[in-house]
């Protein structure tokens, strides 16, 4: 809509406030909120660049912040990589050997390893990181390290993994419903880079390699990986992706993360955009290489981040190691980004400034000649289980008595605020925008709706029930409303629970609820793109409900209040209640038992402080009520209230309406 159309409805309307503008369309979206984030995010990336001193004094600490958004902190062992060559293929300038290593003992990586037939000396080396397709064997990604291979290189070309002979899982969110990758703190980007890594510690074990002078490049996926290795590893020298550049701003407005598999993001905590990667490549050589009609990485994305990595090789008085090449081409090479990116690594790893006129050759080796396992893969490759086992999760904490246990709740708590929950204000200061009564269903009790603005300019409501008679203030439940919910029409619809009637009760429209659920038209890029924000969607519906019940405790009438959840919602009071020590009671109703589990909803990292039991018993020493039954999981909680003399402040009850509020305990 013409802005100033919408100002002259806006000035029609007046009074009819905002219910009215909501119905009219006016009122922001998610995917608006979603957007303007990914436009804060972008445009504050590197917006200033690091003068020399301040680069210096920060790298460290921004590196470390890199590895851990990669899954990669602490770093894995280094484990011994059982190299093996499996065969050599003599094609006369050049040699192929077939070599696997494993990254963790049982976690196979294979790759193509070009160098030239007569070496003399150690060489420089490149690491090639392929996109998806069949990997090494495809005719593109035996071209280029073959020319490398051709041109005085050792150049090793790695399979990623589910392509190819590497087994495991690239298409978590994207295809398989693993909403637990979020949680775990997994992103297949960082089992990329650990592998090349890896891959980097195999190649300095060689005789024929110079590890002073060691490069990466690759196309598609192996473009972005480029960047992520470059960004994680100093040693890599010279960095070149291909048709993988980008920003956050552009991946999010333009849904391309539909066209993207897990591989090609990290877990943004810290809401890096991609001149925060170049900061950290910087002042090593870095190129990078796009075609202008590339769907996946538009240019007006790709350039605006070489404008700013370009400042930032500026201020570091290194100019001349950092350039942008780009061809009128998709998603892919040309003649002139191939002589480009070859003349790159002859300058920086070689000292050979001379232009690169010899393309790659049209010769294809048969690809079962490139295969390392013969069409016999491992069995038991524990690459198939990497996206459990790469990112490190906490052994639950040892109870001993009432001073270790603060300790420990003390700095989980501060954790959860530091990573998982990073973005969600400490003080909930909702702007309330209506206030409206909606009358009695019935004789003794009162409705009433309440329309706020949130941080991020979403505008949601809290549809309340109250009993007229009661005297102030009163017990409050509050609630999120269901994703499911077809209405939350009269106090929350089918999504309130069956509370008495003497206390008061306050549903919360949190989003992808009511008035702004998405549907499935939107929903699965929704849920892929907000990690890109430091989000997730549950995180976001948290976020909500701690205004919703900021905005209730603005009510004379409002007294303790306590938190109900309800299968998936359950997650959400669970985690409102641990950043608000102000809620007093947790109500739960077949919550879900673990993160692992891809049903449960998703929070960055969560699971890297603690499972649902763990950080249940966060809440401690306020009372938590299961309805129906307590899951074996959360044994473990109770053992801690047992254990600090509170057991009793856990119970089971029959029915929802059988609850009574305990006396809220001491702070």
């Amino acid at each position: 809509m013409p802005h100033k159309e919408r100002l002259e409805i806006l000035s029609c309307l007046g009074c009819l406030g905002v219910f009215a503008l909501a119905s009219l369309g006016l009122a922001a979206t998610p995917y608006e909120c979603a957007c303007e984030e990914s436009r804060q995010v972008s445009s504050a990336s590197l917006a200033v660049p690091l003068p020399p001193n301040q680069w210096e004094a920060t790298v460290a600490r921004r590196r470390e912040m890199w590895r851990e958004m990669l899954g990669l902190s602490p770093m894995p062992e280094r484990t011994p990589l059982e190299a093996t060559v499996t065969g050599v293929l003599d094609r006369g300038d050049y040699v192929v050997e077939k070599v696997h290593f494993q990254c963790i003992p049982g976690a196979y990586v294979i790759g193509n390893l070009y160098r030239p037939a007569k070496v003399a000396g150690r060489l420089p080396a490149v690491l090639y990181l392929c996109g998806h397709t069949k990997g090494k064997v495809s005719p593109t990604y035996q071209a280029n390290p073959r020319w490398f291979g051709q041109h005085g290189y050792v150049a090793l070309v790695l399979d990623p993994i589910q392509l190819g002979e590497s087994q495991g899982l690239h298409h978590g969110t994207y295809r398989e419903e693993r909403w637990d990758w979020p949680s775990r703190g997994y992103t297949p980007a960082g089992t990329e880079v650990w592998n090349a890594m890896r891959a980097l510690d195999y190649l300095q074990t060689r005789d024929d390699v110079d590890p002073e002078r060691m490069g990466v490049t690759g196309l598609s996926g192996g473009g972005v990986i480029s960047w992520c290795l470059g960004a994680a590893d100093e040693r890599v020298k010279v960095v070149v992706p291909v048709c993988q550049s980008g920003s956050i701003e552009h991946v999010v407005v333009d849904r391309a993360t539909d066209g993207h598999c897990d591989c090609a993001f990290w877990i943004n905590y810290y809401r890096w955009c991609w001149p925060d990667l170049g900061a950290l490549i910087a002042p090593r050589a870095f190129l990078i290489a796009s075609g202008s009609e590339d769907v996946l990485w538009r240019p007006y994305g790709y350039r605006d981040v070489a404008h700013r990595i370009r400042h930032q090789y500026a201020a570091l008085g290194q100019s001349d190691r950092f350039d942008l090449v780009e061809d009128l081409t998709p998603h892919g090479y040309t003649p002139k980004l191939r002589n480009a990116i070859f003349t790159w690594f002859n300058k920086h790893l070689k000292g050979d400034p001379t232009p690169v006129e010899d393309d790659v050759t049209d010769f294809v080796e048969p690809e079962e000649n490139l295969l390392v396992f013969a069409g016999k893969l491992p069995e038991n490759d524990r690459m198939r289980q990497i996206d459990t086992l790469l990112v490190k999760r906490p052994q639950p904490p040892t109870v001993t008595d009432e001073a270790q246990w603060q300790t420990h709740q003390q700095s989980a708590i501060r954790r959860l605020r530091e990573l998982t929950f990073r973005n969600i204000p400490a003080v909930q200061n909702p702007r309330l925008k209506e206030c409206r009564a909606d009358g009695s269903p019935k004789s003794g009790i009162s409705l009433a709706t309440y329309a706020f603005e949130t941080s991020d300019g979403l505008t949601l409501a809290v549809r309340t029930t109250m009993p007229q008679d009661a005297p102030w203030p009163i017990p409050t439940v509050a609630f999120s409303i269901q994703p499911d919910a077809r209405s939350t029409f009269a106090g929350g619809g089918s999504s309130r629970p069956g509370i008495a009637a003497e206390f008061a009760t306050a549903g919360v429209e949190v989003r992808n609820t009511g008035a702004t659920s998405v549907g499935p038209g939107y929903l699965w890029t929704l849920r892929r793109a907000y990690p890109l924000l430091g989000h997730t969607l549950p995180e976001r519906q948290v976020h909500d409900l701690l205004a919703g019940i900021a905005v209730m405790r603005t009510e004379a009438s409002t007294g303790p209040l306590a938190l109900f959840g309800q299968g998936v919602t359950a997650p959400l009071a669970v985690y409102a209640a641990i950043l608000d020590r102000q809620v007093s009671e947790v109500i739960l109703a077949d919550p879900p038992e673990s993160h692992e589990d891809p049903q449960t909803p998703e929070f960055l990292g969560i699971l890297r402080i603690g499972d649902l039991p763990e950080n249940l018993a966060l809440v401690y020493p306020r009372p938590i009520t299961f309805v129906g039954a307590m899951p074996k999981a959360y044994q473990w909680t109770r053992q801690v209230y047992e254990k600090l003399g509170k057991g009793d402040r856990i119970r089971v009850i029959k029915s929802v309406r059988e609850w009574q509020p305990l006396d809220s305990p001491k702070k």
